[in-house]
């Protein structure tokens, strides 16, 4: 590799590195990056769907809260600013009541969801261990070799494979991502203001 390309390879990772900077306003002194969203109605961001006592935020709208904190490097704390052309009655004050209840709501779903996910696991974790002793008991009970022991075996074999490798990356992977993002609210989230 040349010195040349040495310089420009250099000269990208530096350009890369702050990227977020031409998307976001960075406040370097505060760590933080404000996320701007406009709207025409306050109404486009609620679910319509739902017949709440008060509106339920759509998911497009909390799939944005979500990615930012995955799009914005973990060095800078989050900010939102939401600006309406029309507010249909509503006052910030509202608005910002209405914003942390849903995403209250949202995380009491996502460990709901979690708690279901996690029975599941143990449930494969279960199977697993189950065609793991029978491949072992068919391995040493089993004296003849025939073709029906081979192919139990090698059934038992991938199912035990299958079910522990489903049942950790539900315990291990879902778990950590939900854990992320509850933290991400807590650590990193500043606040949203309605503009």
């Amino acid at each position: 590799m040349t010195k040349n390309e040495k310089k420009r390879r250099k000269r990208i990772l530096r350009e890369f590195e702050h990227s977020e900077e031409d998307f976001f306003t960075i406040d370097k002194t505060k760590n933080t990056a404000k996320i701007d969203l406009s709207f025409e109605r306050v109404s486009d961001v609620f679910d319509v769907n739902y017949v709440t006592k008060i509106p339920v935020l759509s998911d497009d709208f909390l799939d944005w809260f979500a990615s930012a904190f995955k799009i914005i490097p973990a060095r800078y704390r989050i900010e939102f600013s939401v600006s309406f052309r029309d507010y249909e009655g509503f006052t910030k004050e509202q608005l910002n009541d209405i914003f942390w209840k849903n995403i209250m709501l949202d995380v009491k779903s996502k460990q709901a969801a979690q708690k279901k996910r996690n029975s599941i696991a143990y449930g494969l974790i279960a199977i697993g261990v189950a065609f793991f002793i029978g491949m072992l008991i068919t391995e040493f009970r089993w004296k003849a070799d025939s073709m029906a022991k081979i192919i139990f075996s090698y059934v038992s074999d991938i199912a035990t494979t299958v079910a522990f490798w489903e049942g950790l990356t539900i315990l291990i992977v879902e778990r950590r991502e939900n854990r992320s993002y509850l933290k991400d609210i807590t650590k990193r989230f500043v606040g949203v203001r309605f503009t």
